[in-house]
C-alpha cells in the first residue's frame, strides 16, 4: 500500500513538473464580451459572457469562480459562475452563465454612463478568483486583481471583419 502511494506521488510530481513548461505560461484570454444582461429583481442580475481562451497546454477546469466589479473604485456588483472546462491545445470561445448581485449602497444608474462613452471603460475594474485544476485533480487557487474593463472587453466594431477583404 505504501508503494502505491509513493508511485502515485511520483507520477503526480512528474505531471505537475511537466505542466510548468512554456505551454502553461502561454495560456491567455484573447477576447471577452458580454452577450446579455438580464435583471433579476431589484438587486440581482444574470449575464452571459463569452470568453475566448488560447490554451496551448493540456485541458483544465476552473471552479469556484467569484468576481467583484468596481466602478470608480466603488464596489458595484459581485458575481459567481459555474465550472468552466477548458479544452487542451485549442483556441475556443466559451459561453459562461453568470449570476450576480448589485453591491449594497451602489447606485446601478451610474453604469448608464458606460453606454456610448468608451472613455469610462477604464473606470470599471474586475477582480476574479477561482480554482484551476486538472480534470478532477489537485488544483491551485488563482486571483486576477483590478483588471480594467477596457483591456478585456471587445467592442462590437472590433469583432467585424473589414469590408474591403477579398
Amino acid at each position: 500500500m505504501k508503494r502505491t502511494y509513493l508511485l502515485i506521488l511520483l507520477v503526480l510530481s512528474l505531471l505537475f513538473a511537466g505542466c510548468k513548461g512554456e505551454g502553461i505560461k502561454d495560456i491567455s484570454v484573447t477576447s471577452a464580451r458580454i452577450v446579455s444582461i438580464v435583471p433579476e429583481g431589484l438587486t440581482g442580475l444574470a449575464a452571459l459572457v463569452e470568453v475566448e481562451i488560447h490554451n496551448p497546454a493540456m485541458a483544465f477546469e476552473v471552479t469556484d469562480l467569484h468576481g467583484l466589479a468596481k466602478y470608480c473604485g466603488e464596489d458595484a456588483f459581485t458575481a459567481d459562475a459555474d465550472q468552466l472546462i477548458v479544452a487542451g491545445h485549442a483556441d475556443k470561445v466559451y459561453r459562461i452563465p453568470v449570476r450576480g448581485k448589485i453591491a449594497d449602497g451602489f447606485n446601478p444608474f451610474q453604469l448608464l454612463r458606460l453606454i456610448g462613452n468608451e472613455s469610462s471603460y477604464d473606470d470599471v475594474t474586475f477582480t476574479v478568483q477561482g480554482k484551476v485544476s486538472l480534470r478532477g485533480g489537485i488544483g491551485k487557487n488563482i486571483e486576477l486583481k483590478d483588471i480594467p474593463l477596457s483591456s478585456i472587453l471587445k467592442k462590437p466594431e472590433q469583432n467585424e471583419l473589414p469590408t474591403d477583404m477579398e
